[in-house]
């Protein structure tokens, strides 16, 4: 059965000045790194108290303390204001969210409903606000890893279906929607601008500047597993590692492992109660998922990153270090165009891929403005207010 908790009741409408009217937005989470967009939009927000303000809901899709909870203690995230608890089935908690943001829309009554990336959380929210005929604002609209097998593709383009206004983190995700036939007043009051992407506003924001030249001269790579395709088959997940080893044993090379929840689950599938000691003989050492800021700090400390993770992908770019993508596709495809990302479908491709990734570091700018210039919460904030306005 769905629950639902309402902690805080949403402010009511308030004349801010003589020319517009308070106007709230039921922001949506339901996952770390919408929580960590949600950080810096936040921040925007509260800069504009007296025409905008923000009713924060949880969907509960991923939520325990070490994975939610205490990203939004250290970002001092608002407190949430409705928070969902729904079934691990995801087709069930799909309809759960759905009713749970339809509820939060009544209750609450919001002139925008605000969706991030391309989790489940997102397209629930986006089809009930819908639904409910009040308009979406998709962050992060317009991306396309063009793979139909990851679930995220289609939230991704259903959501930016659905969706009022689209805020783009890059001038080729404009370029897509136009190709889908979704641009500015295509059709009455829809709205679809470049803003660069939230996420460097997070880093710069946690994590202040990049670091050019690490103090400690030992070789680390950060890694992160947590994809279904990479994890949930074992033999999949015995392969990865298994080349992951080969490929740095022997060399002095210190690999960071934050494991996931559905990675750690994988490998106790495989070896058991042993699968720590496992990963230390192939020169991986495993830690507990970590926080937002430890992975900042490590992305300052390691030379690189591999990992199946979007929002890593870009926050390896942000801290000026190169990813080796362990997928065979991605959503961030200026990443791999621009020679700062290199795409590794599978585990037999790992040297040929660190190969052509190391190679292509030579005559790097990692200042390029791939992603905006860090002021895109301000941008997008400044648009709404102007928007619900119109």
């Amino acid at each position: 059965m769905l629950r639902v908790t309402t902690i805080l009741a949403s402010p009511m409408l308030a004349n801010c000045n003589d020319h517009s009217v308070l106007k709230t937005l039921l922001t949506i989470v339901g996952a770390r790194p919408q929580l960590m967009k949600a950080a810096a939009f936040s921040h925007a927000v509260e800069a504009q108290k007296g025409q905008l303000e923000q009713v924060l809901l949880h969907t509960g899709q991923h939520f325990s303390h070490n994975m939610s909870g205490r990203f939004q203690e250290e970002l001092d995230l608002p407190k949430i204001d409705v928070q969902l608890e729904v079934a691990a089935d995801p087709f069930i908690r799909m309809g759960q969210m759905m009713r749970g943001v339809s509820d939060a829309i009544e209750a609450h009554q919001p002139d925008a409903v605000v969706v991030f990336g391309d989790t489940d959380s997102t397209l629930a929210a986006a089809m009930a606000a819908s639904r409910a005929q009040v308009p979406v604002v998709h962050i992060e609209a317009g991306l396309r890893s063009f793979d139909r097998r990851m679930p995220e593709e289609h939230n991704r383009i259903l959501t930016d279906q659905l969706s009022d206004v689209l805020f783009c983190p890059s001038e080729s995700s404009i370029k897509q929607l136009a190709s889908e036939g979704i641009f500015t007043d295509n059709r009455p009051g829809l709205l679809v601008q470049a803003v660069g992407d939230l996420m460097l506003d997070t880093a710069r924001l946690f994590g202040g500047a990049p670091v050019d030249n690490k103090a400690d001269q030992t070789r680390k790579i950060l890694l992160t597993l947590h994809r279904p395709s990479n994890v949930d088959d074992q033999q999949a997940l015995r392969k990865w590692i298994e080349a992951i080893g080969k490929q740095v044993q022997d060399q002095g090379v210190q690999v960071i492992f934050p494991v996931h929840p559905r990675t750690r689950k994988g490998l106790m599938a495989e070896w058991g109660d042993a699968w720590k000691r496992a990963l230390k003989e192939r020169s991986i050492e495993p830690f507990e998922p970590a926080s937002y800021l430890q992975i900042l700090q490590w992305l300052k400390e390691v030379d690189e990153v591999w990992t199946d993770s979007g929002g890593l992908q870009k926050e390896a770019f942000f801290m000026k270090r190169p990813a080796l993508i362990l997928r065979d596709s991605t959503e961030w495809t200026e990443l791999v165009a621009s020679g700062f990302a290199t795409l590794c479908a599978n585990p037999d491709a790992l040297p040929a891929a660190h190969l052509k990734l190391q190679q292509s570091q030579r005559a790097l700018d990692y200042d390029l403005p791939l992603y905006g210039d860090g002021r895109a919460a301000q941008k997008m904030v400044n648009s709404l207010v102007r928007w619900l306005n119109r």
